[in-house]
C-alpha cells in the first residue's frame, strides 16, 4: 500500500467532502446495497480538489488518465437520434484523436440532471468515488482477436448557453491510487429492467490527488479512462471520479446538466493471450464479503436505459 503523505500539487484547490468506502471493507466484495445505502460502508472525508486548469502541465490520458479537450459540436441533446449518431461519432473521433487507437466506437450514454429523469433514479449525480468497470466487463466486450482495448468516458455539459457550476466532476490521478484501496462492488446499472454490474469503489488515502476543471464551457469535453486491458496494475486501468460540491459555487447556480458517453477503443498493442490474461485479471477480484459469505453476483450484458445495445464489437 502507498503511504499516506499527501501529494504536493502546485495549483490552487478547494476543500470538499468526498464519499469513500470504510477501510474495514478492504479486500472484500461489497454487496449490491452496501456501497450506496449503508452508513457503515460509506465515510465522508475532506479532500483537496485542485484546479487542473492552473497546472504547469495539463493532465494527460497516458499519465493521470484524463484530459480536457476543446470540442465544440452543434448537437441537440434532446434529440435521441442526433445523440446516437452525430454525437456518438463525435465522441469516437475525440478518442481516436486523443489515443491514436486503431478504431473507436461509442456504445452507451447517460444523462445527469441532478434529479430523476428516468428509471431506477436515472439522472442523479454519482457522488461516491467510483470507477465504472472491472475485468468482468471483458466478458461482454467483443474486440478483434489479438488486440488490447480500452474504455473511455467522454463527459460534458449539455446546456449550450452556460458553463458547469453546480456539482462539477472530480477526477483522481490514477498514478496516486493504491491497489489495496480499491474495493469491488456488486451493483446495478440504472436500467429498466435493472442489469447487474461489478464496479470499483475507493477507500480514502491522503496520497490520492484529486482535480477538476472549474466552469467547464459547453465547447469543452473531458475524456477519461475507465478500463485498459494493457495494465497489469489494477489501479492504472481506470480513473476514479465523483460529482462534488465546489464551495465556490454561487447559491443560485443552476443544476448541472451533462452527458457521459462510453467509447470502446481498439488499441494497436497485441494481446496474444487474452483468455489467460483476462482470467488472471478476474481472479484478482475478491469474492468474499465482510461477513464471510461468498458473492455469487454475475455481471450482465450492458443495455442502455433507452433500450440500446450492449457493448458492441469495434473492427480494427
Amino acid at each position: 500500500m502507498r503511504g499516506h503523505l499527501p501529494r504536493l500539487v502546485d495549483a490552487p484547490f478547494v476543500v470538499s467532502d468526498g464519499i469513500f468506502i470504510n477501510p474495514k471493507y478492504r479486500g472484500t466484495r461489497l454487496d449490491s446495497t452496501e456501497a450506496d445505502r449503508s452508513r457503515e460502508a460509506l465515510l465522508l472525508k475532506p479532500i483537496r480538489v485542485h484546479d487542473a486548469r492552473l497546472l504547469k502541465q495539463a493532465p494527460r490520458l497516458e499519465r493521470e488518465g484524463f484530459r480536457l479537450v476543446e470540442a465544440p459540436i452543434p448537437v441537440d441533446f434532446g434529440n435521441h437520434s442526433q445523440v446516437t449518431s452525430l454525437y456518438y461519432e463525435h465522441c469516437a473521433e475525440l478518442v481516436r484523436a486523443a489515443t491514436g487507437c486503431l478504431a473507436a466506437k461509442a456504445t452507451q450514454h447517460e444523462f445527469r440532471a441532478g434529479k430523476v429523469i428516468g428509471p431506477a433514479n436515472l439522472g442523479l449525480y454519482a457522488v461516491t468515488a467510483h470507477s465504472d468497470f472491472t475485468p468482468f466487463v471483458e466478458d461482454f466486450t467483443d474486440v478483434p482477436e489479438g488486440h488490447h482495448f480500452a474504455l473511455f468516458n467522454v463527459w460534458r455539459g449539455t446546456n449550450p448557453g452556460r458553463a458547469i457550476e453546480w456539482m462539477p466532476l472530480a477526477l483522481c490521478d490514477l498514478t496516486t491510487v493504491a491497489v489495496d484501496d480499491i474495493v469491488y462492488n456488486d451493483g446495478h446499472r440504472r436500467t429498466e429492467p435493472r442489469t447487474r454490474l461489478i464496479n470499483c469503489r475507493l477507500i480514502h488515502n491522503a496520497a490520492q490527488a484529486w482535480y477538476y476543471f472549474p466552469r467547464m464551457r459547453p465547447s469543452e469535453a473531458l475524456i477519461f479512462k475507465q478500463y485498459d486491458s494493457r495494465q497489469e496494475n489494477a489501479a492504472a486501468r481506470g480513473v476514479f471520479h465523483a460529482a462534488f460540491r465546489d464551495p465556490n459555487t454561487r447559491d443560485d447556480a443552476p443544476l448541472r446538466e451533462s452527458i457521459e458517453v462510453r467509447v470502446l477503443a481498439i488499441l494497436p498493442e497485441a494481446d496474444p493471450e487474452r483468455g489467460c490474461r483476462k482470467t488472471r485479471f478476474q481472479a484478482e477480484v475478491p469474492n468474499i464479503r465482510l461477513d464471510g459469505t461468498l458473492s455469487t453476483w454475475r455481471q450482465e450484458p450492458f443495455v442502455d436505459w433507452d433500450g440500446g445495445g450492449a457493448v458492441e464489437s469495434c473492427e480494427a
